[in-house]
């Protein structure tokens, strides 16, 4: 099963980059960070994409990724994804050291996520054909695939860089705090099965209960409970659907003890209840 933390994508020999093609149905990805600058590009489907630290993962405000759009997250910035129905998806990670070998002051550089107001323009149309030139090359895996692989991603980054980037003087201070943070998602990642204490993870930010709570939502989008939940959620999802287990024992395996508070958000966030989900799986 995935880790939704701290993003982890398996990286495939002599490429510096990490690259996957995956298909999901009406997927969840709780709030999550990572260090390496993310690329979502749409082959199917749709997928809602939250990137705004402040928002509320709840509400409807995220932004929607269209068949043969991309969108750019950079280096540390909490997101979240979801879909409401089947997508396909290429997702390329770029090191953060790869970036920061070949662009001045890359820890103060922030890049252009949204290029809705970009469609019309000739980069747009290039940043997108190379997006369709590496996703091709990366699934047929010719001879020396590598190479015209990573000409292609370098051109991509040479243009992202050079006309949509720009110094953020705050991000560094916005990296200190999702830093602080990285043990407690590491935490729940690894004991989301178990009871969760709000007192162990307070502890391993070093702050008290009440200003750890404060500062979490503010990183986060929702509170640490909500947090925790969603977590929980993600891994139900999975199990609903590769599994024929039951509903409860997948939900007493993954933590969730609150069977009323479990349907509330499960159907919140897939607009149907696990039971429909397990019965529209053999049709999408």
């Amino acid at each position: 099963m995935q880790q939704y933390t701290h993003e982890y994508i398996k990286s495939i020999p002599h490429l510096p980059v990490y690259c996957l093609l995956y298909e999901t149905y009406r997927q969840m990805s709780p709030s999550h960070w990572h260090d390496h600058l993310e690329i979502i590009y749409v082959l199917e489907g749709e997928l809602q994409i939250s990137s705004n630290e402040n928002a509320d993962i709840y509400a409807n405000d995220g932004y929607i990724l269209h068949k043969d759009e991309f969108y750019i997250i950079n280096s540390s910035k909490i997101h979240s994804t979801k879909s409401k129905g089947m997508v396909k998806a290429f997702l390329i990670q770029v090191p953060y050291m790869y970036l920061d070998n070949y662009i001045e002051d890359y820890e103060h550089v922030r890049f252009l996520e949204c290029f809705d107001g970009e469609k019309n323009t000739k980069k747009y149309d290039r940043m997108k054909a190379l997006l369709k030139a590496i996703t091709r090359i990366y699934c047929k895996k010719d001879k020396g695939y590598e190479l015209r692989l990573m000409a292609k991603m370098n051109e991509f980054l040479y243009i992202l860089y050079t006309s949509y980037s720009h110094i953020d003087a705050n991000m560094e201070k916005e990296s200190k705090q999702i830093a602080r943070l990285k043990g407690v998602l590491q935490y729940v990642a690894q004991s989301y099965q178990e009871p969760i204490s709000l007192k162990t993870a307070a502890d391993i930010a070093s702050l008290n209960q009440e200003y750890f709570c404060r500062m979490f939502k503010r990183c986060m989008g929702v509170t640490f409970l909500e947090y925790i939940n969603l977590v929980r959620i993600d891994h139900i999802h999975e199990e609903l659907l590769v599994t024929e287990d039951s509903i409860t024992d997948i939900l007493e395996r993954n933590g969730f003890t609150n069977y009323k508070v479990f349907s509330r958000m499960f159907k919140a966030q897939f607009g149907m209840t696990p039971r429909e989900l397990r019965r529209l799986r053999h049709y999408s």
